[in-house]
């Protein structure tokens, strides 16, 4: 089977990244600490607080690879990430479906799970483009993916619905395969940063 079509397991020093599991439903619901983080999540399963059925959904969901976030100091499941819209035949895939606990948010989890997942996308898939898509009010998001390095191409007007029902505007971002090598640097400057102020 073709690596497309299996979810990865990706090592780091800070971070784990493993297929999700419906058993991970209670450590999830542990880790999801503050009502904000699902706040710009589009309307669905995937914006609502995590339970046996959500996860589920998000495990059996046959267009998303789900993936937990596994803080590996703390041998705990912190959060999820998912690789979706995943095109082979055109080498590009989306990260999203990212959270993490508040707890451990701004500490060298989140950007080391990303130069992983890049890693793996440019390395192992041989991806031409990775895209991430955050709300346009999502701010902390907008700023974190700016400072990765990925490219703003645009935005998509009323993309989806949000949990009270408004419509949302999506930022599009991207990574393609000439861009890597300047992002790669700059991921791994940002994850010693954290590392050293402890962030």
């Amino acid at each position: 089977m073709s690596q497309w079509h299996e979810a990865p397991t990706l090592r780091g020093e800070f971070v784990l990244l493993r297929p999700l599991e419906e058993v991970d439903c209670q450590a999830l619901a542990k880790a999801h600490d503050s009502p904000e983080i699902l706040r710009y999540f589009p309307f669905g399963p995937e914006s609502e607080p995590p339970s046996a059925e959500t996860v589920a959904a998000a495990v059996r969901s046959p267009a998303r690879q789900a993936l937990a976030q596994v803080d590996v100091e703390k041998a705990a499941v912190v959060g999820t990430t998912s690789l979706y819209l995943m095109d082979e035949a055109r080498r590009q895939l989306t990260i999203g479906y990212t959270w993490l606990s508040e707890a451990i948010r701004g500490g060298p989890v989140n950007v080391e799970a990303k130069l992983l997942l890049f890693r793996y996308a440019f390395g192992a898939l041989g991806a031409v483009r990775v895209q991430l898509l955050v709300d346009i009010l999502n701010q902390r998001s907008l700023r974190a993916v700016d400072r990765l390095g990925a490219r703003r191409e645009g935005v998509l007007r009323k993309h989806a619905r949000r949990r009270d029902g408004s419509w949302r505007d999506t930022v599009v971002f991207s990574v393609i395969d000439d861009d890597w090598k300047a992002v790669e640097v700059n991921l791994v400057a940002l994850l010693r940063n954290r590392i050293r102020h402890g962030r």
